[in-house]
This record gives C-alpha cells, sequence and structure tokens, in this order.
C-alpha cells in the first residue's frame, strides 16, 4: 500500500487543480498525475486540437486518425 502524504499548496492552486478535475469526486492525487503524464505524453484531446489547427489535403478515416495519434505518442 502506498504512502499518503500531506502537502502544503496556496489556496489559488488548489482552485486551480479543482478547475482541472475530469469529474467532481477526482483526487488531486489524479488530477496531478495525469498533468505530470502529459508533460511528457499529450493527451488525445490535445492531440485533436493541434491536429483541427492542420491543413488537411484530404479526409482521414477514423481509423487513419486514430493510427497516426498512436505513432505520435509511441504507441504500437
Amino acid at each position: 500500500m502506498e504512502q499518503l502524504t500531506t502537502i502544503q499548496l496556496y489556496e489559488q492552486t488548489r482552485k486551480k487543480l479543482e478547475q482541472k478535475k475530469s469529474y467532481k469526486r477526482e483526487s488531486y492525487d489524479t488530477v496531478i498525475r495525469r498533468i505530470l503524464e502529459r508533460d511528457t505524453i499529450p493527451s488525445m484531446e490535445e492531440m485533436f486540437r493541434e491536429g483541427d489547427k492542420l491543413k488537411q489535403e484530404k479526409e482521414y478515416s477514423t481509423e487513419e486518425v486514430i493510427a497516426l495519434s498512436h505513432r505520435l505518442r509511441g504507441r504500437k
């Protein structure tokens, strides 16, 4: 079992973390882990948002988009 710790946060920081929650009861630990993971691997949402900014010469199928996103994220 992992040991829990207590950390100090400014109220403004806590409020920003609260806004990052995916759902109301999500723990701050999960929010922080997700943020730290994003430093190295962009989320699918971020990838689609960036993709929407690119000028495309053709429309891609869902399968093509998924394959491309996995390649860009370093997955098989």
